[in-house]
């Protein structure tokens, strides 16, 4: 089982988020994520952005987008700015994509149109070719390339990975023809996670792919004790509710009254409690195909000495065990 960490994207000052992510770094975390929402004070809007200002400040951990907006951007600027970030890292980019569902968000930049999907597959096939090498020649939405060659290619070879993200049929489908990575949302229920998993596999055999382990996104918060669980779980219940049901996902704006339960709500979403409490909880995660984990401990802004226990507590106890 391999553990991501989401560090805090909230600050002016840019410090609390290099300071979280070479903790991250030092205690054995796979991966940084990076994440992109507008016109709100909880996400910055640039990830690859937020992942170049980390690169210097850190020197073996992964760097990923958690997720790219990818039809709100130019396709080729994509292309040609994560290849840049992948040498800069010395090939650490991980490049996670996805449709977007905020209508606030696609609003802003006049994309709410229903045709996202085939902008995020014409975009993911351009990009792909183009960190390949070749030379394109290729029509899309909002570009056309005569014999185009991209420089600097990134230096991952044939490519960094490509983290595709969605809960649809289709979605997935895309996951398993155009990427290299599934990723699915904390938004999912525990019982879905299961279920997407295996249409994943799935699709992925339809394919002729070999078997792969999607990564997971999980609001986590590792606690010394049951105070500390009981305060946790309502911050983060809180804070799931007001900020899903503000960006208008579908998974939580559809969440009947009793899915809002607090109870309901931690057994659905989250991975909270003492070290031997959050070890059982993902393991059952493993056991059902999951291979990584992003952790989400800096959702809705809590307080960052909480964050900081939360995160040793996890590097110190719980990863080792896995």
């Amino acid at each position: 089982m391999e553990f991501g960490f989401a560090p805090v994207q909230s600050h002016a000052d840019f410090d609390a988020m290099r300071k979280q992510a070479a903790l991250a770094e030092s205690l054995g975390f796979h991966t940084l994520w990076t994440h992109e929402h507008h016109s709100q004070r909880m996400m910055y809007p640039d990830p690859l952005m937020a992942l170049a200002a980390l690169a210097p400040v850190t020197t073996t951990i992964g760097l990923g987008s958690n997720m790219l907006l990818l039809p709100i951007h130019h396709p080729l600027r994509v292309a040609q700015e994560a290849a840049m970030l992948d040498v800069l890292c010395d090939g650490r980019l991980r490049l996670g994509v996805a449709n977007g569902y905020s209508e606030r968000d696609m609003r802003a930049f006049g994309m709410l149109g229903k045709h996202r999907g085939k902008q995020l597959e014409e975009g993911l096939s351009l990009i792909r070719r183009l960190w390949r090498g070749d030379r394109v020649t290729q029509r899309g939405e909002g570009f056309d390339l005569r014999d185009f060659e991209l420089f600097p290619l990134p230096l991952q070879r044939p490519n960094p990975p490509l983290y595709v993200g969605g809960h649809a049929q289709v979605a997935i489908d895309r996951a398993a023809r155009l990427g290299d990575e599934y990723l699915i949302s904390t938004t999912q229920k525990f019982d879905e996670v299961a279920a997407l998993v295996t249409t994943y596999r799935e699709a992925l055999a339809v394919h002729g792919k070999a078997p792969r382990k999607p990564a997971l996104n999980r609001i986590v918060c590792v606690v010394e004790n049951a105070a500390g669980k009981k305060a946790a779980e309502a911050f983060y219940a809180r804070a799931l509710l007001r900020l899903y049901d503000a960006w208008g996902h579908e998974s939580v704006t559809g969440l009947e009254r009793d899915e809002r339960e607090l109870r309901v709500l931690c057994d659905d979403h989250f991975i909270i409690g003492e070290p031997g409490e959050c070890l059982e909880r993902i393991r059952r995660y493993e056991a059902m195909g999951i291979g990584h984990i992003a952790c989400l401990m800096n959702f809705g802004g809590p307080d960052p000495a909480l964050v900081e226990r939360s995160m040793r507590l996890l590097g110190e106890q719980v990863m080792p065990m896995l």
